[in-house]
């Protein structure tokens, strides 16, 4: 029998060992431009916590899916509810609720914004860069990022013709393939980019009643990109995608089974069918070298239809039937201006949702659910904001900004009385002081505020006081290193963080079966954060990221349960990335990857966890200019790395064990 172990070993070995050969040849990391503040810095010169992956990293690093950057973001948890296209993030030990349709992270890609759990998940193809902003965000991105922000950017087709078609083929039935083109319509003025991606893999849990695997998984995922250049200084970009996906029953089973033999009796046929259409116009105008004006209009639909056996066996317990339509229009200006020395950015923004929620749950009290009723939930925001980048000296320079959003909302539930509305005002200020030590070495201090939308328990009596509950706010204080050492060929960013959390957004049981989201907890969140890369050679790099978090209640009495001095819900303690590359100029190439997480609590009470874990990642191959083969191993060891007690605290989610498989790309 192979051991996979000691085959794992020899790679890294052979990888470190390799880098002594061509140790005389070394050469210097690359710059990295970022968009984080809304104008165009080098990554190294922003004063924010920020993990940047690129297109060649995301190539490398095997990054398919927005999940799979948490593996190499300090801080940073995308929690798998089980269920495709809900995911829960969390940066930071801030955690989203998926009662409150808002999350304290949300994600813009190409300025089209996503602020809830509800498609968390969109499809990654030919994208120029990832850009992970930790702590608050509000000045410049307003509400709901609260804990950070992801920023995803499609790459600009333009004079020249490029494409790639892909595949991949693994174990248990796993299969991909897709292409994407891009190039000129009529040179220097009119672009084009099309991209589509297929993914499919068979299920592992198998129904007893009918002896079927019943969570098999297929996804396409499409996008058009135009470009159009009429002149030197208008750039005007269309982007729209859709994301489908027709899967079966979510990855559910009761507690304490072995990967090998996940079964229910379940005798309702599970389906979990989200869709994400997505339109972006992307106007960017330069005045003059100094002034550029820019605009941005997004519309966004996704829509989420599931069927759920919610207790998992051969009678009609609970039957949950969801099918929500979350619709969202945004509309951002803002104006970029050079005075001196001086940046400034101020803008206005403005979104309007209409988000219709239907939840049918059939009981064996309600077998035809009369007693689910529909609901429509309407919002209106208005902002508007400024930030201000002044140098004070050679060493100092200042960052501020303040952002003011004023949100409306209401909602309605059909056949009954209840006519909810409220408006919530916020002010989001933010002062950064960054010294610059040399050339390639800063350092900085930041206070900042973010907070996380109010909303309502749509279900409420009206009788008690628990139908509106309000926004939930944080200041963040931290201190953070930024350097490039030894002539380029080390960067090492470190941070330090404290955060106070006040009107703590949180899940609260007044009696057994009936749950509210509440303002009945005060938070802290401490902890720090790492990132090392550094050339060993030209043909080898080492990279290596650390987070730290502790948020725990300062404050929160449920039903004469006090949880004070406890975690909070889906925060790890912890997660790391350490990993080596190997690439050398006659096209071979190797890489391993060992990433881990710390305890995480899925409960306020801390009573159901998922324990720490490690899983290893591999990946072989060899690279020409117009061909790619890689074989690679995801999780090596066939780790097992279940949500245990996820759900009530006798529901799993399971997560899949190893893949093995061989990817080829073609270019030209």
């Amino acid at each position: 029998m192979i051991n996979s172990k000691k085959i794992t070993l020899s790679l890294f070995a052979s990888v470190c060992l390799g880098g002594s050969i061509f140790a005389s040849n070394i050469t210097s990391l690359d710059t990295v431009t970022v968009t984080a503040q809304k104008s165009e810095e080098d990554v190294q010169k922003v004063p924010i916590s920020l993990s940047v992956f690129d297109q060649h990293i995301i190539e490398d690093n095997s990054i398919d899916t927005i999940k799979d950057i948490a593996k190499y973001t300090p801080n940073l948890f995308l929690f798998n509810t089980g269920f495709q296209g809900l995911t829960t993030p969390s940066i930071r030990g801030v955690s989203a609720s998926l009662l409150s349709y808002s999350s304290p992270v949300s994600m813009y890609v190409d300025g089209v914004p996503t602020m809830s759990s509800f498609g968390f998940s969109d499809g990654l193809i030919d994208i120029e860069r990832i850009e992970v902003l930790k702590g608050p965000q509000g000045t410049l991105y307003g509400k709901n990022s609260e804990a950070g922000v992801i920023n995803v950017i499609t790459r600009k087709p333009n004079n020249e013709v490029k494409g790639k078609v892909f595949t991949t083929l693994g174990t248990d039935g796993k299969k991909e393939f897709g292409l994407n083109i891009s190039g000129p319509i009529i040179k220097d003025t009119l672009y084009a980019g099309i991209s589509y991606k297929h993914d499919e893999k068979d299920g592992f849990i198998k129904n007893t009643t009918t002896k079927k695997y019943i969570n098999n998984k297929e996804t396409d995922y499409s996008k058009l990109n135009l470009r159009y250049t009429p002149t030197d200084n208008l750039d005007i970009s269309f982007i729209t995608s859709k994301m489908e996906s027709d899967n079966g029953a979510v990855d559910w089973a009761l507690d304490k089974q072995s990967l090998d033999n996940v079964n229910v009796s379940s005798n309702l046929d599970g389906y979990s069918k989200p869709t994400t259409k997505t339109f972006a116009l992307n106007i960017d105008y330069n005045i003059d070298n100094n002034t550029k004006v820019k605009s941005i209009t997004t519309k966004r639909i996704h829509k989420d239809k599931v069927a759920l056996d919610n207790d998992l066996s051969s009678m009609s317990i609970i039957h949950i039937f969801r099918d929500y339509t979350f619709d969202t229009l945004s509309q951002e200006l803002r104006l970029e201006k050079k005075i001196g020395s001086t940046k400034v950015v101020s803008g206005i923004y403005t979104d309007k949702e209409d988000n219709d929620l239907s939840l049918v749950m059939k009981t064996m009290m309600d077998p035809t659910g009369a007693n689910s009723h529909p609901q429509k939930l309407h919002s209106k925001t208005y902002s508007f904001f400024t930030n201000i980048i002044h140098p004070l000296s050679e060493k100092f320079t200042i960052n501020g900004g303040v952002r003011y959003d004023k949100e409306k909302k209401d909602v309605n539930i059909k056949e009954s009385n209840i006519d909810i509305k409220n408006e919530w005002n916020n002010i989001s200020p933010k002062i950064s002081l960054q010294y610059n030590i040399d050339a390639s070495n800063m350092t900085y201090a930041t206070v900042s505020k973010g907070y996380r939308s109010g909303g309502f328990n749509a279900h409420a009596s009206s009788i008690i006081d628990k139908q509106t509950y309000d926004e939930e706010s944080l200041i963040s204080y931290e201190i953070g290193y930024k350097s490039m050492l030894l002539e380029n060929k080390v960067k090492l960013n470190a941070n330090i963080y404290y955060m106070d959390i006040d009107d703590m957004q949180v899940q609260e049981m007044p009696t057994p079966g009936v749950v509210y989201m509440v303002n009945a907890a005060s938070a802290t969140s401490k902890g720090i954060e790492l990132e090392l890369e550094a050339l060993l050679a030209d043909t080898v790099t080492l990279f290596s990221s650390f987070g730290y978090n502790k948020t725990t209640f300062k404050k929160f009495i449920d039903s004469g349960n006090d949880y004070s001095n406890n975690y909070n819900p889906f925060a790890p303690k912890y997660n790391f990335n350490l990993g080596a590359q190997y690439r050398n100029a006659s096209g071979y190439y190797a890489r391993l990857d060992l990433n881990g997480y710390g305890k995480t609590y899925f409960d306020s009470a801390n009573e159901n966890a998922q324990d720490a874990y490690e899983l290893v990642n591999t990946k072989v191959g060899y690279e020409t200019d117009d061909y790619d083969m890689y074989l690679y191993a995801n999780n090596l060891f066939d780790k097992e790395h279940h949500a245990t007690g996820y759900f009530n605290g006798t529901i799993t989610a399971y997560r899949e064990g190893r893949e093995i498989g061989i990817k080829l790309v073609y270019k030209f």
